[in-house]
């Protein structure tokens, strides 16, 4: 395992592999931070090689089809038209 020394604090550093935010659902890069929480300093560093890949984005976070939308309605509006009686 790869491990980077903070260049601010001299403290070990922790791999962030890449993946999607929670809060933005957005990819993100790997990257390489000297923890907080852990008595570093917060410093951050691009990752590099392979670890810096950006994970794939899941079929959630991919962008729906102007097709698909006018699917989803009208299967929205058949429902609703059951409910309706």
């Amino acid at each position: 395992m790869n491990i980077k020394i903070c260049e601010r604090c001299d403290r070990e550093m922790r791999l962030i592999p890449a993946g999607v935010s929670k809060k933005t659902n957005k990819p993100y890069m790997a990257f390489w931070t000297c923890d907080k929480r852990n008595g570093g300093c917060g410093e951050t560093a691009r990752a590099e090689g392979e670890a810096a890949q950006s994970a794939p984005i899941p079929a959630e976070a991919q962008p729906i089809s102007q097709d698909r939308l006018i699917s989803i309605e009208q299967k929205l509006d058949e429902i609703l038209s059951l409910i309706k009686g």
